[in-house]
């Protein structure tokens, strides 16, 4: 997996980074167990959080999610927003604030805070390893010696009155720079793991897919869409004449059908995802390995995290190979995007092969 449209780097120039990805824990303070997640006790190179956070964005649950995310065993825990995370949308929350005072109407602000106090929140947690990142590109140095670039985006097409969001007259630049390692962003890119099972329909994002297929990062980690849970392996064309960029094979590595029940399952079959999910569980994350075949092949792994349709809600473990550093990289850098606001003019057909619906 590359992100150059030259031939890949030389094994030599890379190191095998662990990684523990998840998304939407919807942490709610009040509930009676408001942190069922594991905490893996196998130590990994980074931890990825891709937004919603909490489920109704305030103190108390931000708060609770910065104490799970402390007892995970890494050095670097990255995690962005989601929708339901509205208060970090400091626009948005100003305009609700102002409309409640206005309107004299109680957004219990006792418990969301004032504007900003969220993410001043989040940015004291640095200290313990935590970088809340905004919308922009971020650079890292991990101890291992692996030097990354990652580009994050919490923006998801508008459903409902909530953050980071854009409609389709706005629109979204996705401005992923050519050698970015990894893609976090909430929602999903269109066709990849991004089907709702109420509507049977792509929810994701035009403009991200077209994005990713432009840059072709090593790893894609996403939520949004909780029953799209799952993992899938694009391999890209190379580069035609015209400078397009195509998809060559896709396969979804995993997804609920391997370890839900399904009604035309045997009774092997159904013991094998029975033992499946009890070791998932039992190990208190879930091990993805798959074959990449070609290794001269360009490349993306993507991941649908959102853990509430995990196993046993535990992340995903992975491993990447990330460049290695040269000495001059300098740990947590980042170069802020601009929130977004100006149309995007390429087409919103879906994609003609859509992942969640290729059979394991």
């Amino acid at each position: 997996m590359t992100t150059s449209t030259t031939s890949p780097p030389d094994p030599s120039s890379t190191i095998p980074t662990r990684l523990l990805l998840l998304s939407d824990t919807h942490i709610r303070s009040r509930s009676k167990n408001p942190l069922p997640f594991p905490i893996p006790s196998i130590p990994a190179d980074i931890v990825i959080h891709a937004g919603d956070i909490t489920d109704s964005s305030t103190l108390s649950e931000f708060r609770l999610c910065l104490s799970y995310l402390r007892q995970f065993n890494a050095p670097l825990k990255l995690i962005i927003a989601g929708n339901h995370d509205y208060t970090l949308d400091l626009p948005i929350y100003s305009r609700i604030t102002t409309q409640s005072k206005s309107t004299k109407r109680n957004i219990k602000g006792h418990e969301l805070g004032e504007v900003g106090a969220a993410k001043r929140l989040l940015e004291e947690a640095r200290e313990a390893g935590i970088h809340y990142l905004e919308e922009g590109t971020h650079h890292f140095t991990l101890p291992n010696g692996a030097n990354f670039t990652v580009y994050t985006s919490p923006a998801t097409p508008a459903f409902g009155s909530q953050g980071f969001q854009y409609t389709q007259q706005e629109g979204h630049v996705f401005d992923i720079p050519p050698k970015a390692d990894i893609v976090i962003s909430h929602g999903p890119p269109r066709g990849i793991l991004d089907v709702s099972r109420l509507t049977r329909m792509s929810c994701g994002s035009v403009e991200l897919w077209e994005a990713v297929k432009r840059t072709r990062p090593k790893l894609h980690v996403f939520g949004h869409i909780h029953e799209a849970w799952g993992a899938a392996a694009v391999k890209w064309k190379s580069d035609d004449q015209n400078g397009e960029v195509g998809l060559e094979s896709a396969k979804v590595l995993e997804d609920r059908r391997g370890v839900e029940e399904g009604w035309k399952d045997s009774k092997e079959e159904r013991r094998r995802k029975e033992e499946k999910v009890e070791r998932i569980v039992r190990d208190g994350y879930f091990h993805l390995k798959y074959d990449r075949g070609d290794e001269d092949a360009e490349q993306t792994l993507f991941v649908n995290a959102a853990v509430m349709y995990a196993p046993g809600y535990v992340p995903w473990l992975v491993e990447v190979e990330l460049p290695r550093s040269d000495g001059d990289g300098n740990e947590g850098t980042t170069v802020a995007g601009e929130r977004n606001g100006e149309v995007n003019a390429r087409s919103r057909e879906c994609l003609s092969t859509n992942l969640q619906h290729l059979e394991l």
